[in-house]
């Protein structure tokens, strides 16, 4: 379950003080109501005859009725937009126990799965990096159509990679990851247009890496 931003916090807070004073003001209005005719008889006027007492209960209970009804409507709108311009955040990271060694699954990461916010929505949490490279690739463009992997990462434009010459180097960070569904979840994020291949990296370590699918 997703959690709730601070302006979404806020329209509840907001709207649950209105709906006291609202509840209070009707309580208060009832109250006064009854002090003020509540000893009448059948035969007496209502409402021109009533009771001796004091009509502050009317007065207070009004008020606040009216404060809360006005709140509501006031907090609805502008709860209405501030829903819909602070989305929910991420939900909490999930504890998990620490990688044995040996299970660790090396990516390459060249683009998109370096950012936090990614590794938040895949992983649960921040995994592990290191600084490498790639030799003998070049990296090229290409637009994603996928709406969950846009929301992700925040853009349509992501990079691919492409064989090049022996000159040619992709800058990136390997990715440690301890676990074989942290490597099907990235499996799931890469689309349609990657394909997950091993490499040999500058650092002379082996990693998966995703490359355009025609280079696989």
């Amino acid at each position: 379950m997703k959690r709730l931003s601070p302006g979404q916090r806020w329209v509840i807070g907001l709207g649950a003080f209105a709906l006291v004073c609202l509840v209070v003001g009707v309580i208060g209005l009832v109250v006064g109501l009854t002090n003020r005719y509540g000893c009448l008889s059948d035969t007496d006027l209502w409402p021109q005859t009533r009771c001796s007492g004091d009509d502050s209960g009317i007065f207070w209970g009004s008020t606040l009725a009216i404060i809360g009804l006005l709140h509501l409507g006031v907090t609805g709108l502008a709860g209405a937009l501030v829903w819909t311009s602070t989305p929910s955040i991420a939900p909490r990271p999930v504890k998990r126990p620490t990688p044995r060694a040996g299970e660790t699954h090396r990516v390459f990461s060249y683009g998109t799965l370096q950012q936090p916010l990614v590794q938040e929505s895949l992983f649960g949490d921040h995994v592990p990096t290191t600084p490498d490279s790639l030799p003998g690739w070049r990296l090229e463009w290409v637009t994603i159509t996928d709406p969950d992997v846009i929301r992700t990462s925040g853009s349509d434009q992501h990079p691919i990679l492409r064989r090049g010459t022996p000159d040619d180097v992709v800058e990136g960070v390997a990715l440690a990851l301890g676990y074989e569904w942290q490597l099907r979840a990235v499996d799931g994020y890469e689309v349609a247009d990657y394909q997950r291949v091993r490499v040999t990296l500058a650092s002379g370590r082996t990693a998966w890496v995703y490359v355009a699918a025609d280079e696989a």
